[in-house]
């Protein structure tokens, strides 16, 4: 009979499959869901460890140990594809077992890794690598695994209620694209299996497409007025506010909430079509974030991502941190009206500006628990 796959957290469930076509550099997920934490097939190498009396579960809570036993048997592992590969699985779910954050994925080429944005460990050649590892290789491996599970995860903060009215998203226009033949292109389901075809990374047509985030980005303008007890500046000097400039802008508005500790938003319309959002200290998000045929984004995913970070904002629901470590870096994490999350590891600031870099540490550095909602506007409770 084989071996029970329930060393570790949760049901046992097959490894990731790759990212969907049009998916965006950002990472969004429940607080409560961050991705596959524990994958199956791993019950011949827990046979295979009671066999060599060990007991699994304590390899799985002891790396160290866990590298030994791996050195000690990697010839042996090898010699079976199958024992190799359910090793391999072993050592990943280990691995994620070690941060809350962490989990399995596989990359648009088909790679699986597992870890965190700073920390991806591509877990195929583990064996091989071990195998050829000097035992201070070996160390230093176990090391930095180690440093990397006592770091601090991401702030995924939780949003306090909005005293608001409910946010309505304006009706979009209806388009329909077609190619020079005349037929219907079905934004958002046009490429099979096998992926967008190489020269479609490099070509955009019909960007119009995405002119509904202007309307998308008025609504939400209209409605953080109406709602919270703000100052809202139309004026193209506002724009300085982005860590970059943009080309072709169409419409710049700040909106400044009268709360010491709470985060000004800065929305800016381009003529490309699109939107850049500029929160807080230092956090920019341009919306779409790729328009390219490959990609195939259609106007709807990136209008609710502009609704769920402007409305994380004006709740309350975005952190920062900068500087982070000794490397200076900065990260962010907001969450949504409805639980969605988005966050990025700590990595270089958006910015090279001194003097921009020196104000957001100033500022982020008043601000104890974070930034604070948006007070409401008068009259509102």
């Amino acid at each position: 009979m084989e071996a029970a796959e329930d060393v570790f957290d949760g049901p046992a469930q097959l490894p990731p499959a790759p990212p969907a076509s049009g998916q965006g550099w950002y990472r969004a997920a429940r607080a409560a869901d961050l991705g596959i934490r524990h994958v199956s097939g791993y019950a011949p190498f827990l046979t295979f460890c009671t066999t060599h009396q060990t007991e699994p579960r304590q390899l799985a809570g002891d790396l160290p140990a866990l590298v030994s036993f791996l050195r000690e048997h990697t010839r042996q592992l090898q010699r079976d594809t199958g024992l190799s590969a359910a090793a391999t699985v072993f050592v990943g779910n280990t691995l994620v077992s070690l941060r809350p954050d962490a989990r399995w994925e596989t990359t648009d080429e088909g790679i699986t890794t597992v870890g965190t944005d700073d920390f991806p460990f591509v877990v195929a050649p583990v064996l091989d690598q071990l195998r050829m590892a000097t035992p201070g290789q070996a160390a230093r491996f176990v090391a930095r695994v180690q440093e990397w599970a006592g770091a601090d995860p991401p702030p995924v903060p939780a949003l306090p209620p909005v005293g608001s009215g409910p946010y309505l998203r304006p009706p979009l226009p209806v388009q329909v694209f077609r190619t020079p033949e005349g037929q219907v292109i079905p934004y958002g389901n046009r490429w099979g299996e096998d992926g967008a075809p190489e020269e479609a990374y490099s070509v955009v047509t019909h960007p119009e497409r995405f002119t509904g985030l202007h309307t998308v980005a008025a609504a939400l303008i209209d409605h953080l007025a109406a709602t919270y007890d703000v100052t809202v500046e139309e004026d193209p000097s506002v724009a300085q506010d982005l860590t970059r400039t943009p080309a072709g802008m169409v419409r710049a508005t700040r909106l400044t909430p009268r709360h010491p500790q709470a985060a000004p938003l800065t929305i800016v319309l381009t003529d490309e079509p699109g939107v850049i959002v500029h929160a807080g200290a230092l956090y920019d998000l341009p919306l779409p974030d790729c328009d390219c045929d490959a990609c195939d984004q259609t106007v709807e995913g990136p209008a609710e991502e502009l609704e769920q970070l402007v409305l994380a904002v004006a709740g309350g629901g975005l952190r920062e941190r900068y500087p982070v470590g000794d490397e200076r870096f900065y990260e962010y994490a907001w969450t949504g009206p409805d639980g969605d999350s988005a966050w990025c590891s700590p990595g270089e600031p958006p910015t090279d500006s001194l003097t921009r870099l020196q104000q957001a540490e100033k500022r982020l550095a008043g601000l104890p628990h974070g930034w604070r909602p948006w007070p409401p506007s008068v009259g509102r409770t």
